[in-house]
């Protein structure tokens, strides 16, 4: 059976008419002023300003909201579907964008629940989507320390070499701490896995080290003490990352044996550790099936840890 195609699929609902897309391309109208003055149009055949985070509205809970859009909400999704067209290579803006249409409930014009919305409109699953919302304030705090236009830093996060930069996935990847403590803290934390490492730390990284922070429900920590428990982690990764290549690159001086076990048991350690109640039960409400195949996967795993272990220890008389 051949793998479905999402991005396919929805564009043959759209050919068929089964997609409602709130606001077409090249027909969106101005964005709201604060002053309610009439905006000034753009003359025919010009770009439209390149839009800035300034330019959105910040996200705002509304539950009670029902029925149709009022004019105010229509230029709010007007201005955000503008942005997701104009920026879709950054991904803080459109996170912002898609915060907006969420906690305002703006996706009601067309569609009964924001996951359809996301599904339809952006290909995104609502895990994935409600991951960017998240992460889209790093983006937001960085992008207003860099010292050049908006518009020309819409890939690469920072202007200068001294601002921290980071991608969309690594972004994602501090989410739970973001959600915990915010994304000043999230930026220190990988600025000090970054320093600890010596290096830029790579996705695969920072979700290991991530995995092994305690979130606030079961410890809250200071910055000082997230930081300083971040960097023990690090140092960890990064230590036995080059005893690894020392191993390779020199089999007549191998690492002794005992030091190699010691490390494998620490990494399977904070393996166990990593897989919190809390977690799981999180994971379990975001995507039931995804979570359940990785937990097939961890006690499989753990099952042959055990076993290798219990087959070299002394049996009992």
């Amino acid at each position: 059976m051949s793998k479905s195609n999402p991005f396919k699929e929805r564009q043959a609902r759209k050919a068929a008419g089964q997609v409602a897309v709130p606001v077409q391309p090249g027909a969106l109208p101005a964005a709201p002023t604060s002053t309610g003055a009439a905006p000034v149009p753009f003359a025919q055949g010009r770009p439209e300003k390149m839009l800035t985070l300034a330019d959105l509205p910040e996200p705002v809970e509304t539950p009670e909201a029902t029925g149709d859009l009022s004019e105010e909400e229509e230029q709010i999704l007007a201005l955000c579907m503008r942005g997701v067209k104009q920026f879709e290579d950054a991904w803080w803006v459109m996170g912002k964008a898609m915060a907006n249409i969420s906690t305002r409930r703006l996706y009601r014009k067309t569609h009964a629940t924001f996951a359809d919305f996301a599904r339809d409109v952006f290909n995104k699953s609502r895990p994935i989507a409600y991951e960017e919302m998240t992460s889209y304030s790093i983006g937001e705090l960085l992008s207003a320390r860099a010292d050049k236009a908006f518009e020309e830093n819409s890939n690469g996060v920072s202007a200068r070499a001294d601002i921290p930069s980071i991608g969309k996935k690594a972004a994602g990847a501090l989410n739970p701490v973001t959600k915990d403590y915010g994304p000043e803290t999230s930026i220190a934390v990988h600025e000090t896995i970054k320093d600890a490492t010596g290096k830029t730390a790579t996705v695969k990284a920072i979700t290991g080290i991530v995995q092994q922070l305690p979130r606030k429900e079961e410890k809250e920590l200071t910055q000082e003490e997230l930081t300083a428990l971040a960097r023990e982690l690090a140092a960890n990764t990064a230590n036995t990352g080059r005893e690894g290549q020392r191993e390779q690159a020199n089999d007549e001086n191998p690492v002794p044996g005992l030091e190699a076990l010691r490390s494998a048991v620490t990494q399977l350690e904070a393996a166990h550790r990593a897989l919190a109640p809390a977690r799981i039960k999180k994971a379990l409400e975001e995507d039931p099936e995804e979570t359940t195949s990785l937990l097939a996967s961890a006690q499989e795993t753990a099952v042959k840890a055990a076993s290798r272990a219990s087959s070299f220890l002394p049996r009992p008389t």
